[in-house]
């Protein structure tokens, strides 16, 4: 694994397998396939989390902002000002199910809910092993606890033991307007929740407002 997120197509003509992480390269996939043909095998895990809580996450770069709206994030490099220009959830989720639905992958690609993996690491760790024929050392609970280059620290927003929430964030009325504002303006983020399962239809969206009125 790179010691920070890199774009895949740089690791295509280096020998050996590798697994890179940039959350970036969603909006690159055909590219990375057309150049990897001849080279390298591929294989996509895409990972997800409920978008009301994406849309609370903080970052110490722009602490005064919430990291993630619906139509724009913030740009965070080393030694450059941040920047509110990168893509949000809704630009991401269309290239998401962009690459999902369009058989690229002849095996189709792995869906990892965040969800799933704070509440069971290990069982994710022997269903990845399985899929993709590999082997990891240590527990996945444990990753906090590893030498993680500061590069990927960075990245991570610090390092931390994952923690079980008893309810989701979203949930708490301090964060009520925020989710109000962006699903107002934005209602396509219902199609989100509904496409990758955390809700059936808008009835929460519906009672959230009763509770604020």
């Amino acid at each position: 694994m790179p010691d920070s997120e890199v774009q895949a197509r740089q690791y295509l003509d280096k020998p050996g397998n590798y697994c890179t992480k940039r959350p970036f390269d969603i909006f690159d996939i055909p590219n990375i396939l057309k150049e990897a043909q001849g080279k390298k095998h591929v294989d996509l895990i895409i990972t997800m989390r409920d978008p009301r809580d994406v849309l609370l996450s903080k970052h110490k770069r722009v602490p005064d902002d919430y990291f993630v709206g619906a139509d724009h994030c913030w740009f965070v490099p080393q030694g450059v000002e941040p920047t509110y220009n990168a893509p949000g959830i809704l630009p991401t989720h269309h290239a998401i199910t962009t690459i999902i639905n369009s058989g690229i992958f002849p095996n189709g690609v792995f869906v990892l809910k965040y969800e799933d993996l704070v509440d069971n690491p290990e069982g994710i760790k022997d269903i990845l092993a399985e899929a993709y024929g590999m082997e990891f050392e240590g527990d996945f609970s444990d990753f906090y606890k590893q030498d993680i280059p500061d590069d990927l620290s960075r990245a991570l927003n610090g390092i931390r033991p994952v923690e079980k929430a008893k309810e989701p964030k979203w949930k708490k009325p301090e964060h009520r307007q925020r989710i109000l504002d962006q699903f107002t303006r934005f209602p396509d983020l219902h199609k989100v929740l509904i496409n990758f399962g955390y809700e059936d239809d808008t009835k929460w969206f519906e009672d959230l407002i009763m509770m604020e009125d």
